[in-house]
């Protein structure tokens, strides 16, 4: 019975990453990241600065230093706004989803303050995931698994880094099914969404297009599945989270 408990949250979580893109704020995200990957990263840097010339098998463009440095800058740039624009969706969800009084300028200010944290938790978790999958296929989806909780934890409470991993982890163990199912399954879809746009032999630009729009897609769901399955877990081990606690003392 506890095991199809389990399986239910895990598989309502799935679905509810899926289809989150319902949500107002998921949307907007979405339409953010899409605009950052397709404008700052294959219009900016492949497009007009040449950059993937490169990539077509021929050195037929030798960019200048200048246009190194800017393509490397637009490209850190762009990489800043894609994880700022999920540190502030994942923080608006954590502590203004239930308050009556929410502020823009507020929500801004406080995501930065926690971004840090969550830059760093999300590029240790792209690193071991990426290194895991591309060495070794399972023991890339077993650490990928135990860190996908990194991102929730380095924003939940006043929690450290250290804390963080800890608690992702930990929680990783405790739902292992859970997340490996979850996992595997965005795993596979990304691999399935590579494949559908490359079959499809489009014109550079709208393969481009499709793969920021899809890419985008996939990053917002599994964020959002990954979140959920987080604050689901949490909330039923301590009966209610500490920072809705919070929130619901000062309204």
């Amino acid at each position: 019975m506890k095991e199809q408990s389990r399986l239910n949250s895990s598989l309502s979580s799935l679905v509810y990453g899926l289809k989150s893109l319902s949500e107002l704020s998921s949307f907007f995200t979405f339409l953010l990241i899409t605009a950052v990957i397709f404008l700052l990263g294959f219009v900016v840097i492949f497009k007009y600065l040449g950059l993937g010339a490169f990539l077509n098998g021929g050195f037929i463009f030798t960019p200048s230093t200048a246009v190194i440095i800017t393509g490397e800058a637009v490209f850190v740039a762009s990489f800043l706004l894609v994880v700022f624009s999920l540190n502030a969706l994942f923080y608006y969800k954590l502590y203004y989803l239930v308050s009556s009084n929410l502020k823009l300028m507020s929500l801004i200010k406080h995501s930065l303050v926690v971004f840090p944290k969550f830059l760093i938790a999300t590029f240790t978790q792209a690193i071991i995931s990426i290194i895991g999958l591309v060495a070794l296929v399972i023991p890339g989806i077993y650490y990928g698994s135990s860190l996908m909780f990194f991102n929730f934890f380095s924003i939940y409470g006043n929690s450290t880094l250290h804390s963080a991993i800890i608690n992702s982890r930990r929680l990783a163990k405790d739902i292992r099914l859970e997340s490996l199912f979850v996992f595997t399954v965005y795993f596979v879809l990304l691999l399935v969404l590579i494949y559908l746009v490359s079959s499809l032999h489009l014109q550079e630009i709208y393969s481009a297009l499709l793969y920021s729009i899809l890419l985008s897609y996939w990053l917002i769901s599994y964020s959002n599945t990954a979140f959920n399955l987080a604050d689901k877990n949490v909330n039923e081990l301590t009966e209610k989270s500490s920072i809705y606690r919070k929130i619901l003392n000062k309204r």
